[in-house]
């Protein structure tokens, strides 16, 4: 495998590639720009350029390889196998792909395939360096040449004194011509004379006469035949000369062949009778034809008018089915227009039925399409089984209908078992993996979510719902920055996807100083856009804008005048606080009014809350969605989230944690979040046993376990697991800037308790180096700094520098202890 780039490159470097690859995406800038990130460890966006870089070049391998590099440098080797097929399928004889497959085969425990793919590899390019080393590395000897064989002795010449007797001539029984048929007359007698005489049946290519007619054989040279022969024989005779073979004459039957058979004797029949049959047979036969041309032209226009209702299904169809990619509530609806269409001109398509029970799920259960949307869906759902045809919209649409019926669980099941089955076809659906993702982040169990939405990702990277999809996921695991990426991406495959203007306008307020500029100009293109959003979309960015008019009023007074008056005009919010105030009640209550319809509107609302210190109100915020529809585990999540920033919360968050796992099921995030509460309350043994419960998957990362656990043994001093828990999340953390701070940040906690001051300086630089703006990192780097004389004036810079980034941070009333 060819070693990733080390050298590293500069900003200016980088931006220069960024550049090239946005201005041409389809050329060949993927490749330097793939390699860049993968050099740096951004793994995230090497993936999605190389992805561009397959569908720009579906018929090259370099793309598809340089993917597999950057499974593989993840450690999914199994990922990157399926890249490197994908290669194989348009270059069978590359020999960089067949080096990597087998020494990933090897590695994964392939022996056979794997040595056979690197021998492979050596015979395209026995020089080649990189195979030279793969073979040595894997202890594979390459096959020596074999010896030249000898070269056969000539062939003894056959004598010519040879007896005739040792010169068989086989002879097949003579041809006899078969019947003649009606209208072909044989000759009523046969010449005298010999017959032919017998030879070896005509080569391949000899042409036999027509009609079994006996074919001349050629003459096969014999001989001379010894005296002694010749006398056993006895004298010879002269050769009798072949007759020709009898001529076979053909011709139609006429009146005149009934007058010759007549004078021949052949016909026993009266001459009457065969006139009657003859005029039977022309009435027969003139009926026939007058019939023909109505037959043909009948079979002739109902071929026409069912080919052209083919056509006309299979045209609305595709545009269904592209009408579905959009993703806007407009589309949906578009596309069920379509759907139905094509039943009017086949009314059992169970794919047009399978269109319209999935458009349908996702207007009822996303977008507030109401009972109407509801019924539409199930009802389609059941035409669409009885068709008998299986398709991904089909199995789709029915798990999303049984999920937002209440049923998560059931669909969920049926939904993986179902995937199983298409996989073990070869037929990898990347719309049944962005359902079943969709499920699971529904059902708290991000890791698998992420897991299955990256599969779905990776087979449909042009796909702006499985972005969104893919933004929210992370933007609940608190991966901000990944998240507003994939949001971005979706909108560049869909221009105004309304999902993903939400998510980013919404994202950006959540932040601790947001840019209220951009989230104002988002949350207004929703508001505005032609064609509208749906009226749950709607009600979230009228809840959004709440949020924003709370969130500018709150800094204004911190403003210079001139400052205040540019960020009102820029956001629209207005510099009297009793205006701004009664504002957001206003489309609050427009908002809410259709949270019936979407319950999620209350979280919007108790994060406003949330923000202003409010934590009862956006308690009841939050149990207001649960009413509306407890089935949802997030919602439960999202409660004991609220309860645990409440002093004496705790036992009422592993309460609302304990609702959810009897909802859902088990999954690692509720899991770890039971195992914050339990620690919260002091109950250590417990809060072990969440965490290490949470961990039981062994293929599945879930850091932020061994983050805690991590954190729960260095309390007790337990060095060892202590620091395999925080190295092992250090390594998940890998590409998540935020994350690999923080897994760094409670690494050199440990070297400081241990004593070892050197690793415990070096790790936490190392914090800061990883994301700069991760505050903690300051704060512990200062502390640390303080606790020596030689270093304190260091570490008083350190500690104010994070009074400045996180002045209400949770280490802020230490930090200024300390600087007293």
């Amino acid at each position: 495998m060819p070693p990733t780039p080390s050298k590293t490159l500069s900003p200016a470097e980088l931006a220069k590639l960024e550049h090239a690859f946005a201005t041409e995406p389809a050329s060949g800038a993927y490749k330097p720009l793939a390699e860049a990130y993968l050099g740096m460890g951004r793994f995230m966006e090497a993936m999605v350029v190389c992805k561009k870089g397959v569908k720009a070049h579906p018929n090259a391998a370099d793309p598809r390889v340089l993917l597999a590099r950057v499974y593989a440098e993840q450690g999914k080797d199994k990922k990157a196998l399926e890249e490197l097929a994908g290669a194989m399928q348009v270059a069978p004889a590359d020999k960089n792909v067949l080096r990597m497959t087998g020494a990933l085969q090897l590695k994964g425990g392939e022996a056979d395939a794997g040595k056979a793919n690197l021998l492979k590899a050596w015979e395209v390019d026995p020089e080649d360096k990189d195979t030279e080393a793969a073979l040595k590395q894997f202890k594979i000897e390459p096959p020596r040449p074999a010896p030249p064989e000898p070269e056969p002795p000539p062939e003894e010449p056959i004598p010519e004194d040879l007896p005739t007797e040792q010169v068989s001539v086989e002879a097949d029984p003579p041809v006899i011509p078969p019947e003649p048929k009606s209208g072909v007359r044989r000759p009523s007698t046969a010449p005298a004379g010999p017959p032919p005489p017998l030879g070896r049946e005509p080569t391949s290519g000899a042409r036999r006469p027509p009609n079994g007619a006996p074919t001349r054989a050629p003459q096969v040279p014999a001989r001379p035949p010894s005296p002694q022969a010749q006398q056993a024989r006895g004298p010879a005779r002269p050769p009798a000369r072949p007759a020709s073979p009898p001529q076979v004459t053909y011709r139609p039957p006429d009146e005149d062949d009934a007058a010759d058979d007549e004078e021949s004797g052949s016909r026993a029949r009266p001459q009457a009778s065969e006139k009657e049959k003859k005029k039977s047979t022309r009435a027969t036969f003139i009926a026939l034809m007058a019939l023909l041309p109505l037959t043909l032209g009948g079979y002739y226009f109902v071929g026409q008018y069912r080919a052209r209702n083919n056509r006309e299904r299979n045209r609305h169809l595709a545009a269904a089915a592209e009408q579905l990619k959009h993703d806007s509530y407009d589309s949906y609806q578009k596309a069920i227009k379509e759907a139905d269409a094509a039943l009017g001109f086949d009314a059992s398509s169970g794919a047009a039925h399978a269109y319209l029970a999935y458009a349908n799920a996702i207007r009822w259960g996303e977008h507030g399409g109401g009972d109407a949307a509801r019924t539409q869906a199930e009802e389609n759902l059941g035409e669409a089984k009885k068709s008998g045809e299986v398709s991904a919209y089909l199995y789709s649409a029915e798990a999303l209908i049984k999920t937002y019926g209440g049923k998560g669980a059931a669909a969920l099941a049926e939904l993986e078992e179902r995937v199983k089955a298409f996989d073990a076809k070869g037929s990898r659906s990347p719309l049944m993996y962005l359902t079943l993702g969709l499920i699971q982040m529904n059902a708290g169990d991000l890791e698998h979510a992420r897991e299955n939405l990256e599969i779905a990702q990776g087979q449909s990277p042009d796909d702006p719902r499985i972005y969104a999809a893919l933004g929210r996921l992370q933007r609940q695991r608190g991966e901000d920055s990944a998240a507003w990426k994939s949001f971005d991406f979706a909108l560049r495959y869909e221009r105004d996807h309304h999902e993903s203007l939400l998510g980013k306008a919404l994202l950006m307020l959540d932040q601790d100083n947001p840019n209220y500029e951009t989230a104002a100009k988002m949350l207004k293109k929703l508001t505005t856009a032609d064609p509208r959003p749906s009226t749950r979309q709607l009600a979230a960015a009228q809840l959004g804008q709440a949020l924003l008019i709370s969130r500018v009023t709150k800094v204004m007074p911190n403003l210079a005048p001139d400052v205040q008056k540019q960020l009102s005009d820029a956001t629209g919010v207005s510099m009297d606080a009793e205006k701004a105030k009664a504002e957001i009640l206003k489309v609050e209550k427009e908002g809410l009014d259709f949270a019936r319809i979407d319950p999620e509107l209350h979280l919007i609302r108790a994060r406003r809350l949330r923000s202003e210190g409010q934590l009862d109100q956006a308690i009841n915020e939050v149990r207001e969605a649960i009413k509306a529809d407890s089935s949802r585990a997030h919602f439960h999540i999202e409660l004991a989230k609220v309860l645990m920033e409440k002093p004496g919360g705790e036992r009422d968050a592993q309460t609302a944690l304990l609702t959810a796992i009897k909802t859902m099921g088990e999954s690692p995030k509720i899991l770890v979040m039971l195992g914050d509460a339990y620690r919260r309350q002091g109950k250590t043994d417990d809060a072990i046993a969440q965490y290490s419960r949470a961990l039981s998957d062994p293929k599945a990362k879930n850091p932020e376990a061994r983050m805690a656990l991590g954190g729960l043994y260095r309390e007790k001093k337990d060095w060892a697991r202590a620091e395999s828990e925080l190295s092992r999340a250090a390594q998940d953390y890998v590409g998540q800037t935020y994350k690999l701070a923080s897994a760094s940040v409670e690494l050199g906690r440990l070297w400081e308790d241990k004593g070892d001051r050197t690793k415990a300086e070096e790790t936490f630089k190392k914090a800061i180096e990883a994301d700069s703006e991760f505050a903690p990192g300051y704060f512990f780097l200062g502390k640390f700094y303080a606790s020596d004389r030689k270093t304190f004036i260091a570490g008083r810079t350190s500690l104010q520098k994070y009074l400045q980034m996180d002045p209400r941070g949770a280490y802020a009333d230490e930090a200024r202890r300390i600087l007293q």
